[in-house]
C-alpha cells in the first residue's frame, strides 16, 4: 500500500483523524475527541496525543517567530569580538587589575 494514501486517509492516520475531529468541533473537550475518533474511525487514542496535535495546530498561529531566538549582543562578527577583547584589555590596563575594571563597569551599568 502507498505511504501516501496512508497519511491521508484518517481511517489510518491517528493524527489526521484528530484534526478532522477537532476541525468539526474546535471547543471539544480532549476526552470528547477521544471518545468521537473511536467512534468515528476505530482509533484508540489518548488524551495526551489530543492535546499534542492541539499544540501543533496552534502553533500556526501563535504569532511567536520562527527559528532561534535574535541574541542581544550586536557582536555579529569574529572582527566585533576582537575589537571588543582588544578594548578589554586596553580598560585593564588604564585601570590597574580586572576587579577595577568591573567596579568601574558596574558603576556605569547602573
Amino acid at each position: 500500500m502507498d505511504k501516501k494514501a496512508d497519511r491521508s486517509n484518517p481511517k489510518h492516520n491517528k493524527s489526521l483523524a484528530i484534526r478532522n475531529v477537532l476541525k468539526k468541533n474546535p471547543k471539544a473537550k480532549a476526552s470528547e475527541i477521544v471518545d468521537t475518533v473511536k467512534r468515528e474511525y476505530g482509533h484508540t487514542v489518548g488524551a495526551n496525543i489530543v492535546y499534542m496535535v492541539k499544540t501543533k495546530l496552534n502553533m500556526s498561529t501563535d504569532g511567536r517567530g520562527k527559528g532561534a531566538a535574535k541574541s542581544k549582543t550586536p557582536m555579529t562578527s569574529a572582527f566585533l569580538w576582537v575589537d571588543a577583547i582588544k578594548n578589554a584589555r586596553a580598560l585593564i590596563a588604564a585601570t590597574g587589575s580586572v576587579a577595577n575594571a568591573t567596579a568601574l563597569l558596574k558603576a556605569l551599568g547602573d
